[in-house]
């Protein structure tokens, strides 16, 4: 082989060694724009979803307030009631039927479950939001471990208290048409006697 041979041939390895890494480099430059659009459209379907869970979340603390008041209310006039030596009391129905409306949250977090389900959440280039992402399964499950407990304490402690002291039928009615929205006059305005 000749001088000039072997240099054509140098020649031609090199420049197809460098065709290699420049198509290495332009794969690796439209991964990375790929990877870019990929997180940005993520981050758009999170906000989405996290900006639902936060109205639902919100309407679950308020069903929590108007639960924890109607336990106080019941819990206060009880207490009045064994004061004065009262043998029963009567409570309106709404307020009895707040006590009986388990809290359940439910959030819909598709994106974020499947970011971490296909293992996916590299997308992401904020170490933070990775973290906080990662972390929100274990607060949900225990929000719902929790929200389990109250159902259980309503549906077994709760109900065999009052089961014992009064009719129970109409105020667990009432509690079922409080959350849907469909209140008649007669049973917002109804009442129950309870047994001290």
């Amino acid at each position: 082989m000749s001088r000039t041979e072997s240099r054509r041939l140098v020649l031609e390895g090199v420049v197809i060694v460098a065709s290699i890494l420049a198509a290495f480099a332009l794969d690796r430059g439209w991964e990375g724009l790929r990877d870019r659009q990929e997180e940005r459209e993520t981050l758009a379907d999170l906000e989405s979803e996290f900006r639902s869970a936060r109205s639902t979340l919100e309407g679950s603390e308020e069903l929590e307030r108007r639960i924890l008041h109607s336990v106080e209310s019941v819990r206060d006039s009880l207490a009045r009631a064994v004061e004065r030596g009262s043998a029963t009391i009567a409570l309106p129905d709404t307020t009895l039927g707040w006590l009986y409306v388990p809290p359940t949250t439910q959030l819909v977090l598709g994106t974020r479950d499947g970011l971490m389900t296909s293992d996916r959440l590299s997308v992401i280039r904020s170490r933070e939001l990775r973290i906080a992402l990662a972390a929100w399964g274990g607060l949900l499950a225990e929000l719902n471990e929790e929200e389990w407990s109250s159902r259980e304490l309503v549906f077994t402690d709760l109900d065999r208290v009052f089961r014992a002291r009064a009719n129970t039928h109409r105020f667990r009615y009432v509690a079922s048409d409080l959350l849907d929205g469909r209140l008649s006059d007669a049973q917002a305005s109804a009442v129950s006697f309870v047994r001290v």
